[in-house]
């Protein structure tokens, strides 16, 4: 990534928005990252030689810093190349350290109220505030409300600040108060953490919660909602677009809403600064199609004293909605017929065209012919006719697994055909609501594992070609999985649902199953003081009677459903064996998938575009991880909800890992050649979807 010196700024800036990092005593200079490209230019800022930079306010206009030297603080702006007005602010008292804090300020550059915040971990509880003339920071921890936790995103709208789930402060009669308003409204308890990021956008007040499995650094962003809170009721009400014309900037604790069209960015789209493990990337959430891609944008992660922050011209914050002219809309090739494996009576009723069978292509319907049992046939006689047409029909060893996913709540779910870089449109009743958002959680045998309610306590497993349905009992708390698979086809009597977790050491293990007619989910604990476990975020094996599980270092446990016993092997031995589980900035930071392979287990471990995925076969002679060049021919599709194995996947497929993602197009999917040992396309900027599965296509209803 090179970094060109220029100083003063390059030409544009001032013009749309940027990134700007400051590095304090460590760099003379500043780097600026130009968004259209995103190339780097080294700049000089005189005034922000040896500061660090605790927040960014006024939409992304002013930045302010202190000096880590003698803790002069100021406000500056830095959106314009001509000049730079500076206010400056009282000495922060010099006994605290304010990396990681956050700041807030209300009213005007000549009549404001400043106010700095510790960061939510910080062992010290820390809430300043200043106004204009000031000579010193009041310290409202003193103050009756000064328990409160005034922390992360601190935003101004319409006179008062407010920060979290929903701490509000306001300037009456020269007094500074805070208070918590406490709000209702749509939460989601799942694995992983949460990133909170308050911001005005068009008057209303929105929040965007980030979440993301094991650390931070780990990149792995698995989900985003955004909520819009009704001031009237204090109710956080979900939304799926942001409006017309506008884009979100989130970077640090911050976030700032802008115009699409003078930003030149695409619209109803969220970016984010993110520090991944092993660079600083740009996020962007498309909320049209509820996708995600990145790109990397900084050579080195980033740390609270050198963020990267957004500047926005003011010229771009005031300016208003004039046209799509800068605006894209992502492309598509899918197949225009929509398919319904099911002609439901009030479908036609509400003028919904459902093609015939017939007319589907026939490179489906081999698919489709290849999976129907004598009683389909019956059921779908529109279907045998046109597969009495198909020349070659495909075998069942020729089925390979689809990316499913779905961006509303209308029921479609999309099907991407990776090795034909094709996709279908299928209606599932069962996902058509209006209340319960819908997430993927793991799939076999055509069979997905799926959750809703407000704590996703509610799961049920569907058959989404045939519409068949099996609805354990619901969670007595919420979804708490790190995997979780079932033994056979879910509706048949002998079936075994098991998900697993454990904690972030490793040192406790919980199990739950579940068989058909049982009332409850039965709850197994396991406990590992000297020999920890941590559980890998993916889906366990079914795999010779037993549950089998892949830890985060490489090594394997057993829950064996006939006696609900758990064991953790000797051998094989752990492929990472010093890594720390903690240590995300280096090597705890690691992506693992455990595969069956025809009659093996694969384990593939991959961290970043630098380095390759390393993959696994399992000796079971030895019982011992042999690290492999090439997998035979065979094709991989991994995920930490599902993964599988394919043997025969077809000439030029074979020896290739495919992940869920694709091209901006559509049309080509996202692989690793380990011939070549090349990403096919690059690593960075292929689409993939929030709420997706590797499913594999499965008509059979039993």
């Amino acid at each position: 990534m090179e970094i060109s010196n220029t100083s003063p700024p390059p030409s544009g800036f001032g013009t749309r928005p940027w990134l700007i990092q400051t590095h304090g005593s460590r760099k003379e200079g500043q780097t600026l990252v130009d968004m259209p490209d995103r190339s780097l230019h080294e700049v000089i800022f005189p005034e922000m030689q040896g500061k660090i930079c605790l927040g960014s306010v006024y939409d992304g206009t002013w930045l302010l810093l202190v000096d880590e030297g003698t803790h002069d603080c100021f406000l500056l702006s830095v959106a314009s190349s001509r000049r730079r007005p500076k206010i400056p602010l009282p000495p922060l008292p010099p006994t605290t350290d304010y990396k990681g804090a956050t700041c807030g300020v209300l009213g005007s550059p000549t009549n404001f109220t400043v106010v700095i915040a510790s960061d939510a971990e910080s062992e010290q509880n820390l809430l300043l505030c200043c106004r204009s003339g000031d000579e010193e920071w009041a310290d409202l921890t003193a103050a009756d409300a000064g328990c409160i936790t005034f922390s992360g995103t601190i935003v101004s709208h319409a006179g008062k600040l407010y920060a979290g789930d929903l701490v509000v402060m306001d300037s009456i009669d020269g007094a500074v108060r805070s208070q918590f308003q406490g709000t209702e409204g749509e939460m989601e308890a799942m694995n992983g953490s949460t990133a909170r990021y308050l911001l005005v956008s068009s008057g209303d007040l929105f929040s965007v919660l980030i979440k993301y499995l094991g650390g931070p650094y780990d990149g792995s962003l698995i989900r985003m909602v955004v909520r819009r809170l009704d001031l009237s009721d204090l109710v956080w009400r979900r939304v799926e677009s942001i409006g017309v014309d506008r884009v979100f900037l989130l970077s640090g604790d911050y976030g700032f809403s802008c115009s699409a069209a003078a930003a030149r960015m695409q619209d109803n789209c969220i970016y984010l600064v993110w520090s991944s493990c092993d660079c600083e990337r740009l996020y962007k959430f498309c909320l049209d199609d509820m996708t995600k891609s990145f790109h990397r944008i900084l050579p080195n992660p980033t740390a609270p004293s050198c963020r990267a922050y957004w500047v926005v011209p003011e010229d771009i914050q005031d300016s208003e909605f004039v046209g799509q002219a800068f605006l894209s809309a992502p492309s598509s090739n899918e197949v225009t017929s929509p398919i319904y494996f099911n002609n439901h009576p009030e479908e036609q009723s509400k003028g919904i065209c459902l093609p015939p069978w017939q007319d589907l292509q026939l490179e489906l319907l081999e698919l489709v012919a290849s999976k129907l049992s004598l009683v389909d046939r019956i059921r779908f006689p529109a279907v045998c006719k046109s597969w009495s047409k198909i020349s070659n029909p495909i075998g069942q060893a020729k089925v390979w697994p689809w990316l499913m996913h779905i961006s509303k709540q209308d029921g479609e779910c999309k099907m991407f055909d990776p090795l034909r870089g094709e996709q279908y449109t299928l209606q599932v009743k069962q996902f058509r609501t209006e209340s319960d958002r819908h997430f993927f959680r793991s799939s076999k045998d055509g069979w997905v594992i799926a959750s809703a309610g407000l704590d996703n306590d509610d799961i049920f497993i569907i058959n989404p070609f045939t519409q068949d349905i099996l609805e354990p009992p619901m969670f007595e708390s919420f979804y708490r999985f790190h995997g979780i698979t079932f033994s056979s086809i879910p509706a048949s009597p002998d079936s075994v649902i098991f998900g697993v977790c454990s904690s972030p050491n490793g040192k406790y293990v919980s199990m739950e199953t579940w068989r058909p007619k049982e009332d409850l989910w039965s709850e197994f604990e396991s406990e590992h003081e000297e020999r920890p476990f941590p559980v890998a975020y993916n889906n366990p094996i079914y795999f010779r009677g037993e549950f089998y599980c892949l830890g985060r270092k490489g090594n394997l446990a057993i829950f064996n459903p006939s006696d609900n016993t758990w064991r953790v092997l000797d051998k094989p031995e752990p492929v990472y064996a010093e890594l720390q589980v903690f240590d995300e900035e280096h090597e705890g930071a690691k992506f693992c998938y455990l595969i069956e392979l025809g009659d093996h287990l694969i384990s593939v471990f991959m961290r970043n575009a630098d380095e390759p995925p390393r993959v696994f076969k399992l000796d079971e002679m030895k019982m011992a991880w042999i690290e492999v060049e090439d997998i035979g021919g065979a094709a991989l599709f991994v995920d930490y909800r599902a993964s599988f194995g394919l043997v025969s996947p077809g000439a030029r497929n074979g020896n290739r890992i495919y992940f869920p993602r694709h091209t901006e197009d559509g049309k080509h999917a996202a692989f690793y050649d380990m011939e070549t040992k090349v990403y096919h396309p690059t690593f960075y900027g292929v689409k993939e979807p929030l709420n997706c599965v590797w499913v594999v296509p499965n008509l059979q209803c039993s």
